[in-house]
C-alpha cells in the first residue's frame, strides 16, 4: 500500500467517523427535543423552539436556491408571506381548515416562487439579488393597500372556533411545538435526500460554474426553477404554521425588509449548501434573538442586531462557509 493509499483509507474513515458521530449526535438531538415540553411549562423556551423550528424550514427553503443553486434572493418574504395570508384568508373568509389551508398556502408560495423566478433568473448575481428584493418591496407596498387581505391591519382569526382541530389553533404551546416540530423534521429529511439526488447534485454544478453546467448540456434554466418552486413550496408552509400560531398577520409581521435577512442569517451562520446549516443557524440564531430582544428592550431596542453584525463578521472572517463548513460531504462544505 502506498502512502498515498494510506491517506486516502484514512481520511475516508475519518469521514466515516465524522458522519457516524453527527448521526449519533442529532438521534440525541431528536429524542432531547421530544421531552422538553414534558420537562418544563416554560411558554417563552417552547415559544423559542417554536420560532427555531420555523426558521429552520425558512433557512432550508433558501438553502435550497441560494445554498445549493447559488441564486441569492433577498425576497423570500414574498413566499412566506403568500403562504401564511393564504392559510389565514382561507380559513377566515371561506372556511376552508388551516390542515388543508397550509398545503395550498405553500403551493400558491410556491406558484410565486416560480412567477418571480421567470421574471428574474435571466439576470445574474448582484442583479439577481436586487430583482427579488425590489419584488419583496413592491409587493409589502400593495399588500399594505390592498383591502382585501386586510391592508396594513392584516387579518385576525376569529375565536369563534379557537381551540378545535378544524381550526388547526390550541390553547397550550405544546401542540404548536410538537406541529411546527414535526415539519421541521420532514423538511429536513427532504433535503438530506435532495443532497444526495442527481437534483442536488445538478444544482451544486450551477452553482459552482453555471455556464460550464450549461455547456456540458444541463438544463440549468429548467432546475433552478425546480429549486424555486421548492424552496418557495417550504417556505410558504412555514408562512402558513407561523399564520396558526400567532393567528394574526399583517404586512409589518410577513414582509417586512428584516424578514428576508432573518431567514438568510439561519443558513448562512449554519453553513450554506448544507443539509444541517440552518438546522444548526436557527438554533443559534432565535434563541440569541429572543433572549437580546427580551433582555435588552425598550431603550436598548436594537443592540440585538449589533451584537448579529459582529456575529456575522467574526463568521465571515474565520468561517465564511458557515459553522460547519470544516466536514465534508453533504454535512458541509462542497
Amino acid at each position: 500500500m502506498t502512502d498515498v493509499e494510506a491517506l486516502r483509507m484514512a481520511i475516508s474513515g475519518t469521514q466515516l467517523r465524522l458522519r457516524r458521530n453527527l448521526r449519533e449526535v442529532t438521534v440525541i438531538t431528536i429524542v432531547g427535543l421530544l421531552v422538553i415540553p414534558w420537562l418544563t411549562n416554560n411558554d417563552f423556551l417552547l415559544n423559542t423552539f417554536i420560532f427555531i423550528f420555523l426558521f429552520s424550514m425558512m433557512g432550508h427553503g433558501w438553502n435550497i436556491i441560494g445554498g445549493y443553486a447559488g441564486q441569492i434572493s433577498l425576497g423570500h418574504a414574498i413566499m412566506f408571506a403568500a403562504g401564511a395570508y393564504t392559510t389565514a384568508i382561507l380559513y377566515v373568509y371561506y372556511g376552508v381548515t388551516p390542515i388543508v389551508g397550509i398545503w395550498v398556502g405553500g403551493l400558491v408560495a410556491a406558484l410565486a416562487g416560480v412567477m418571480l423566478g421567470l421574471a428574474t433568473f435571466h439576470l445574474r448575481y448582484h442583479y439577481f439579488a436586487m430583482a427579488t428584493l425590489a419584488a419583496a418591496l413592491v409587493i409589502r407596498v400593495v399588500f399594505f393597500r390592498w383591502d382585501w387581505v386586510g391592508g396594513a391591519t392584516g387579518i385576525e382569526y376569529p375565536f369563534d372556533q379557537f381551540a378545535t382541530l378544524y381550526s388547526l389553533t390550541f390553547r397550550g404551546k405544546m401542540p404548536y411545538y410538537y406541529l411546527t416540530g414535526a415539519f421541521a423534521l420532514g423538511v429536513t429529511l427532504l433535503v438530506t435526500i435532495l443532497d444526495r439526488s442527481k437534483l442536488g447534485t445538478y444544482l451544486k454544478a450551477i452553482k459552482m460554474d453555471e455556464e460550464n453546467a450549461k455547456n456540458t448540456g444541463l438544463d440549468t434554466y429548467r432546475y433552478k426553477m425546480y429549486a424555486m418552486g421548492l424552496s418557495s413550496l417550504i417556505t410558504g408552509l412555514a408562512g402558513g404554521l407561523y399564520a396558526q400560531y400567532t393567528m394574526y398577520i399583517d404586512p409589518w409581521s410577513t414582509l417586512r425588509l428584516l424578514q428576508n435577512i432573518d431567514i438568510i442569517m439561519v443558513a448562512i451562520i449554519g453553513g450554506v449548501g448544507t443539509v444541517l446549516g440552518p438546522v444548526v443557524g436557527s438554533m443559534l440564531f432565535i434563541p440569541v434573538r429572543e433572549y437580546t430582544r427580551t433582555a435588552l428592550g425598550g431603550e436598548y431596542t436594537g443592540i440585538d442586531w449589533v451584537l448579529f453584525g459582529l456575529v456575522l463578521l467574526f463568521i465571515s472572517l474565520y468561517r465564511p462557509g458557515g459553522l460547519l463548513n470544516r466536514y465534508s460531504g453533504r454535512w458541509g462544505k462542497e
